[in-house]
């Protein structure tokens, strides 16, 4: 009787016990590689203003520039630029604004930047950027202000 009491009370503390490998143990070990280029926009915001005259045959540009800086164990860094829909727009290349007061009327414009390029490490660079409206698009919308929002997104 005594020793059915201690291979029961051994088969009880086994139960709760993790598993026991004689030989071996499986680690599983992962490691995630950083790019070695650390790139980021300047904090300073950008603004591009246009001013349209409806009665014009020209195309309606303003430019101006955005300041990126890479950081990181190479000499240099590539990197690469794209843009969003901004808020009214329905793909980068269907952007639009929207009227400040009248929400139904839209004025289509392009975005033009550098999609790519490489720049030394730990140096400023300025990139030009521009939004142009074409003569078809600003001919027949209403007067006022118009205004969109685009996040660029700077790789890597």
């Amino acid at each position: 009787m005594v020793r059915r009491l201690v291979l029961a009370a051994l088969a009880g503390a086994l139960v709760g016990a993790p598993a026991v490998a004689a030989d071996g143990h499986s680690l599983t070990i992962s490691a995630t590689v950083l790019s070695n280029s650390n790139c980021r926009f300047s904090a300073a915001a950008s603004t591009l203003s246009l001013s349209i005259d409806p009665a014009s045959s020209a195309p309606v540009t303003a430019s101006g520039s955005v300041s990126i800086r890479c950081v990181g164990a190479a000499a240099t860094a590539n990197w690469s630029i794209s843009s969003d829909n901004g808020l009214y727009g329905s793909s980068p290349s269907a952007l639009r604004m929207r009227h400040g007061t009248d929400f139904a009327q839209f004025l289509p414009y392009s975005l033009s930047f550098p999609a790519s390029g490489s720049v030394p490490k730990n140096v400023w660079q300025s990139l030009p950027v521009s939004a142009t409206v074409l003569p078809a698009d600003f001919q027949n919308v209403s007067s006022g202000a118009y205004s969109d929002s685009v996040t660029l997104s700077l790789l890597p």
